[in-house]
């Protein structure tokens, strides 16, 4: 009976040893490594080349591909990128980086000086017509090659806000193998050196980004990141309720308190420095009057707009740049005046029953359609009957960069990713500016713009800001609207996601448990 017992033991145990190996030999389901994030946004990027990429959206994940000289920390301090540190000279007018050795592209090309001088000789050149010239070009002389990893930048003057510029996602640096061999295709087959990677792109459904297996950094945490396109509101929100989704933006102003109560999911509202306005054509009547811009800006609730449609997530913007940028001078809101904007449309000859068109993005901005239509609701009650179209957002951008598309208001917004008042008003309001949408033009107002940019003296600038500020409030080629909170939904099991200053989606430290 002992020699039974003992060998019906020995039998099991051989058994057990033997299901250990299956296990291990892949049987049995393996330790589970990092995972797939999903992100949901209002709209999918327009292009994944930085230096032709003008809207937010495609900045989310540009930030992932390419890596700068330089870039903001949490804090909005500059810290190395793949520079590792810099000099100027005694005149202000020259720059020098010296590069982290080592760093590689995603195709195996050496991030070196030569590569630094190609990208930024590619912008600009003027015949390669990127939307993000100006960003640079107004500034910058000449790009040249020190030694294999020290790249100088000459500049035509001192310029104060350099460094900050230099982080601007517009300076992610590309791989000049694959700049060459794409051409103009680049925003579609993008490789940069950072710690995610192109692997496929279907419009309007989704983008898929993998992880970096040689990036010289910190290396990612997740697998893959995939970037969703999803206009609907309420769509997005149920998404992060079912975990379908693990990061959402913008979530709605109505779904806030409901999701924080989930839970499951964290909603965080993070500071912005982007301000949501309607422009206006001002090279078309009736918006070729101030009086009628200034009236528009009366005739818009602004309080109620903040309390009801956003739901307190957004404050009325006392300037055209938000609080958080530097240089910002308070200049002061117009308040709501009816009456006074039917004076001012009376003085200045509009009939009642004019009919303008109002156009509109939808799931780009926090509530931008509902917005929208309050904003025509104000505009037909002073007396304008008002066409209103909502838009794609894709479709939205081309028609809104060309001035004989017809529009006559436009929602947008603008956020300032170098954190300071020049890349805030130069691409807006003067006359050459990249996006001046609004085809404004004043030349005291190009003329403090330009001393701006080539003032030092931070008090100085200050005041030279507060100047055109002022004068763009009094001119009002908006309908000065909001500054803008940044409310992100994140799974509980997500971590290392937030939202910047500059209103940056940062997912570099993204990790899904």
């Amino acid at each position: 009976m002992k020699k039974l017992i003992s060998l019906t033991i020995a039998s099991l145990m051989l058994l057990l040893s033997a299901c250990g190996n299956n296990a291990s030999s892949g049987e049995q389901p393996a330790a589970e490594g990092p995972k797939d994030l999903v992100v949901a946004l209002g709209s999918e990027p327009i292009s994944l080349d930085p230096q032709d990429a003008s809207d937010g959206i495609s900045l989310h994940a540009t930030e992932l591909i390419y890596d700068k000289l330089v870039t903001f920390d949490k804090d909005m301090k500059i810290v190395p990128e793949l520079a590792k540190e810099w000099s100027m000279s005694e005149d202000g007018k020259s720059w020098t980086f010296t590069l982290q050795e080592g760093a590689k592209f995603q195709d195996g090309e050496p991030v070196n000086a030569e590569a630094v001088k190609a990208s930024f000789d590619r912008i600009l050149d003027k015949n390669n017509k990127l939307k993000r010239r100006s960003l640079f070009a107004d500034f910058i002389e000449s790009v040249s090659v020190e030694s294999e990893y020290k790249v100088s930048f000459q500049l035509k003057f001192q310029y104060a806000p350099l460094l900050a510029t230099l982080a601007h996602p517009n300076g992610g640096i590309h791989s000049p193998k694959n700049t060459a061999e794409k051409g103009k295709s680049v925003g579609k087959s993008p490789v940069g050196s950072g710690p995610y990677q192109f692997k496929e792109w279907i419009s309007g459904e989704k983008l898929v980004l993998e992880a970096n297996p040689n990036y010289w950094g910190e290396k990612p945490k997740v697998k893959s990141i995939t970037f969703k396109p999803v206009v609907e509101n309420a769509a997005r929100s149920l998404m992060l309720e079912t975990g379908e989704a693990d990061v959402i933006l913008p979530i709605p102003a109505t779904d806030i308190e409901r999701l924080k109560s989930n839970d499951q999911v964290k909603v965080e509202l993070y500071p912005s420095n982007r301000n949501l306005y309607m422009g206006m054509n001002t090279q078309k009547a009736p918006f070729d009057n101030v009086k009628v811009r200034q009236a528009l800006n009366y005739a818009v609730d602004k309080e109620t707009i903040v309390n009801k449609i956003m739901m307190g997530n957004a404050k009325p913007a006392e300037a055209a740049i938000s609080g958080l940028t530097w240089g910002y001078s308070p200049v002061g809101t117009y308040p709501y005046d009816p009456e006074k904007a039917k004076q001012l449309l009376a003085e200045a000859g509009v009939k009642p029953g004019t009919t303008i068109k109002l156009w509109t993005p939808e799931g780009r901005y926090l509530m931008d359609r509902q917005l929208s239509e309050f904003v025509q609701a104000n505009l037909q009650a002073v007396g304008f009957n008002v066409e209103f179209r909502k838009w794609e957002w894709g479709a939205y951008q081309e028609a809104i960069d060309d001035p004989n598309s017809g529009y006559d208001l436009f929602l947008l917004s603008w956020a300032v990713p170098t954190n300071d008042a020049d890349w805030g008003l130069r691409p807006n309001f003067s006359t050459e500016g990249s996006n001046n949408r609004t085809l404004f033009s004043n030349a005291e107002l190009d003329a403090l713009i330009d001393q701006g940019m080539k003032t030092t003296n931070e008090e100085e600038r200050k005041q030279i800001y507060a100047k055109a500020l002022q004068i763009i409030k009094d001119e009002a080629p908006w309908i000065f609207l909001v500054e803008m909170k940044q409310p992100i939904g994140v799974r509980k099991n997500v971590e290392g996601v937030y939202g910047s200053n500059t209103e940056r989606l940062i997912l570099r430290d993204a990790d899904k448990k």
